[in-house]
């Protein structure tokens, strides 16, 4: 049962983000003209992207980086023009695609290459690995083996995005469960901190350092891991 939960959840995962989904966070990842609420998403969002990019660069200045669920490439081409050799991976064809045609209108001190894929499947070691904005959408039970795995796949630090549980993001969360559709929030999983560390420890690393990116309705913890 556990096997089938997870199959479907992927495979809803994958449809929403190759379609509405798609819509939504290309057009918050982009640079035209958005609504206030998702106007905030897309300044939160930058703000956690530029103190990842601070924290990559100062603990692990260069060499081979997986973008886990890279969606648009915004942070795989941000990395490859600091020189990184960058494989983003997205579950999306659409976010692939869009990662794609995004490096192919770049000049980059580095390389860059995309393809499509789940983050359970991802294989190989890096140098770092990045997650950003994707395990929000993984419930506790499959949260833990997928930050796990993605720990395992860095022989560097590990830099991921999750939303700890508070009462203000619940609350958050629940109005945006009543916008209009066009505007309503996918489902966000919070996970408690403790959890976090446990899994995190259990795959032989330590928390380095977190930060809260709280901006309008952006709230996500940012944290590093590295090896114990």
């Amino acid at each position: 049962m556990a096997e089938t939960n997870a199959t479907l959840h992927k495979s809803q995962l994958r449809a929403y983000f190759d379609g509405v989904g798609f819509e939504r966070w290309s057009a918050i990842y982009g640079q035209g003209p958005l609504s206030r609420i998702r106007t905030t998403i897309r300044e939160g969002h930058d703000q956690m992207l530029a103190q990842a990019e601070a924290w990559l660069l100062e603990s692990q200045p260069g060499g081979t980086l997986l973008d886990a669920g890279c969606g648009t490439g915004l942070f795989s081409i941000m990395m490859a023009n600091n020189g990184f050799d960058v494989t983003g991976v997205d579950i999306a064809p659409r976010m692939v695609q869009a990662a794609q045609a995004a490096a192919a209108r770049e000049t980059l001190a580095g390389s860059v290459q995309f393809s499509q894929g789940d983050v359970e499947s991802i294989s190989g070691q890096y140098n770092a690995v990045t997650c950003f904005d994707v395990l929000v959408h993984y419930p506790q039970d499959a949260f833990v083996p997928v930050v796990q795995h993605l720990a395992q796949a860095s022989t560097g630090p590990l830099l991921f995005t999750y939303a700890p549980y508070s009462r203000l993001i619940a609350a958050l969360h629940w109005i945006g469960g009543h916008f209009p559709q066009g505007q309503r929030r996918q489902e966000i999983q919070m996970i408690p901190d403790n959890v976090v560390v446990k899994a995190l420890a259990d795959a032989g690393m330590v928390v380095r350092r977190t930060t809260s990116i709280s901006h309008g309705f952006y709230h996500v913890k940012l944290l590093e891991a590295a090896k114990a």
